[in-house]
């Protein structure tokens, strides 16, 4: 990862296309152990919150939705499905599809399942609805009632803009440089230096060939 090439992903991923800016979302959660940590600890403790459910009246529909509702959060998988939906918190956006079961007359959804955010793409033209990319290619109109899509308001903008992978990108660029630095420091630190001599008569070409063997070795040390 160069300044550069994080430069062209980003921007890119606000023309449409943020395959690659995903990608390093991810690859930022993965490998940062301090944005893991803090990116987790937001996620687990909104997930621990004690959801509540109101009817909104005492209507006997309404009582029967509510039930309905409480008896789906009552599940025990129900903190890793808010885990995924919390996706949204590093990347800007998560979708996670709601599996139905439709054997009975009233349909009700069995488990979720959280989708890779690369098989998204946002509306060209307002920036805000999510499309799933179809076979062709071309995105389509998500299913009604077939995904929870969360797009938290960490900021004003573009919810691709939104995430905080966007902001932590740089750092991490930055990082990752320093540590290269240091890790090919502590590889040739104590091995002594390469000195190469030459006599007083020795010719430009001479002077030249121990120039390129010396910084060949140097070169060799350092990979």
């Amino acid at each position: 990862l160069t300044p550069a090439r994080l430069g062209r992903l980003l921007h890119d991923a606000e023309e449409g296309d943020p395959t690659s800016y995903l990608e390093l979302a991810e690859e930022m959660e993965e490998k940062d152990l301090h944005y893991r940590s803090v990116l987790s600890t937001r996620k687990l403790q909104v997930a621990q919150l004690d959801i509540t459910v109101e009817a909104a009246t005492d209507e006997k529909a309404d009582v029967e939705a509510a039930d309905l509702v409480r008896e789906l959060l009552n599940r025990d998988e129900l903190q890793d499905d808010l885990v995924d939906v919390l996706d949204a918190i590093g990347k800007g956006f998560s979708a996670t599809e709601i599996i139905w079961d439709t054997s009975e007359r009233q349909w009700r959804p069995v488990r979720f399942e959280w989708r890779d955010p690369r098989w998204f793409r946002f509306d060209d033209v307002d920036g805000r609805t999510l499309r799933l990319i179809g076979e062709g290619g071309q995105p389509e109109a998500l299913t009604p009632y077939k995904f929870i899509v969360h797009r938290p308001r960490l900021k004003a903008g573009l919810p691709i803009r939104g995430g905080f992978a966007r902001a932590v990108a740089w750092a991490y660029c930055f990082k990752t440089f320093d540590l290269k630095s240091w890790l090919v420091f502590a590889e040739i630190f104590g091995i002594p230096f390469r000195l190469g001599k030459y006599h007083p008569g020795a010719s430009e070409e001479d002077k030249e060939t121990l120039l390129r063997a010396t910084a060949a070795q140097i070169a060799e040390i350092a990979r």
